[in-house]
């Protein structure tokens, strides 16, 4: 495939000891009063993913949600004993709606803010995220404030790597002239593709999976990733407020993953390293 990739040792796993009880006995659940529940005297859990974020999530070629976030939801769903139903917004969308309880879980790659946390309630981590710019092979490489003062960098409109890049720009109004925004991730890959940028940035992991597709090759990434001043940090499922009984049980049924093995099993099917 031929790139490059700089990736930091793996943060140590938190885990906890799932009690023999508790399995055997299974997880209290709230149960939601739905018209749509089935029948089951199951708990039933409407769960919502980003709608396009490969590999975390996207629909193959007959529509169908795939990707890392949804098996693993679905072996959450599993280990809860419960009967999920899957949906799919964008990430602001993702956050107003399990916020009004529109939806019980929250697979949003999001990050733990005091703004959030003012609006949703957070499990323990269950992956780690980080910012890579990315260019073409042989590129020398450059920090964050040297890339934008030197290069046309291509980023996605609205999101945290964005907003770096402005506040970089505004200390010197003529660097706005360097920011490429885009709407999606499939329109960053392009404009460094076809030229209109000379690099990208993006979440490190979407940023590995372009780099192991065919539209990667001959790009690497350039210098670090990168995770100070919003650009990464620990991900979280998220619940509604209130829903603290969902919060304690979802959390031991995810420790319960990563103790079993379950969780590295489905990391192995989409990436080259541990992301936890």
């Amino acid at each position: 495939m031929g790139f490059r990739m700089r990736i930091p040792a793996a943060h140590a796993v938190v885990t906890a000891v799932l009690s023999a009880a508790l399995l055997l006995t299974g997880l209290a659940l709230p149960q939601p009063v739905r018209a749509d529940a089935p029948p089951t005297g199951r708990p039933f859990l409407r769960v919502v993913v980003i709608d396009h974020s490969p590999p975390f999530s996207d629909r193959d070629a007959d529509g169908l949600l795939v990707g890392f976030n949804i098996d693993f939801g679905r072996e959450l769903c599993r280990s809860l004993g419960a009967v999920c139903s899957f949906d799919a917004a964008p990430f602001k969308q993702i956050i107003e709606d399990v916020a009004a309880g529109r939806f019980d879980i929250g697979f949003g790659n999001v990050l733990r803010t005091p703004d959030r946390e003012q609006r949703l309630l957070f499990s323990v981590p269950y992956w780690r995220s980080s910012t890579s710019l990315v260019g073409r092979r042989g590129m020398p490489e450059l920090s964050l404030d040297e890339a934008i003062r030197s290069r046309r960098i291509a980023t996605i409109r609205g999101s945290r790597q964005h907003a770096a890049l402005v506040r970089l720009a505004d200390a010197a109004p003529a660097l706005h002239a360097n920011l490429v925004p885009v709407s999606t991730l499939d329109d960053l890959w392009s404009a460094m593709r076809n030229g209109e940028s000379d690099m990208a940035i993006g979440p490190t992991l979407n940023v590995v999976h372009f780099l192991l597709s065919d539209a990667g090759d001959g790009f690497e990434t350039i210098g670090t990733p990168m995770s100070e001043n919003g650009l990464g940090g620990t991900v979280h499922i998220v619940f509604p407020p209130g829903q603290h009984e969902l919060k304690a049980s979802v959390d031991r049924a995810l420790t319960a993953l990563r103790n079993d093995g379950t969780y590295q099993r489905i990391n192995r099917q989409y990436f080259p390293f541990d992301i936890y």
